[in-house]
């Protein structure tokens, strides 16, 4: 009788465990990036702010959809690297400059889903109108 009530108990454990998880959903993952807008476009000035825009990313990377989240972890390591560069050292600031290069693409594929899902821009947090028509064309002749 023991060993069911500590299986029914692991079990249970196990279960609420997977419902405290974050819902990785869009609306949850724009819920979550209009919160933090307004700090992750601020430029940073201390090392503070430069860790805060890792918990920002780490966030996101925590809620954000399986499609794209590899590119907001990415994005959060750059942001760790930053926090550890060494600015007399060009060895130091030149791998964070490399991370940063290798995150490119991140950066652009994190960027499109926010503008395309939440109608923000990454970079500034103003709202973007996503074309939902691809505009038409007009044949034109010379004269």
């Amino acid at each position: 009788m023991k060993r069911r009530a500590l299986a029914v108990a692991v079990f249970l454990s196990f279960i609420a465990l997977g419902c405290a998880e974050t819902p990785r959903t869009a609306t949850n993952f724009c819920r979550v990036l209009a919160d933090r807008i307004d700090e992750m476009t601020s430029p940073p000035t201390s090392n503070g702010e430069v860790e805060r825009l890792v918990e920002h990313y780490e966030r996101l990377a925590e809620v954000a959809p399986l499609e794209v989240e590899a590119d907001f972890i990415a994005l959060r390591d750059v942001f760790v690297a930053a926090s550890k560069v060494n600015v007399g050292d060009t060895e130091s600031v030149q791998a964070l400059a490399d991370a940063a290069y290798l995150a490119e693409t991140s950066a652009d594929r994190a960027a499109m889903y926010a503008a395309a899902t939440c109608g923000v821009d990454l970079s500034t947090g103003f709202a973007v109108q996503v074309p939902t028509l691809t505009p038409e064309t007009v044949a034109t002749t010379l004269p």
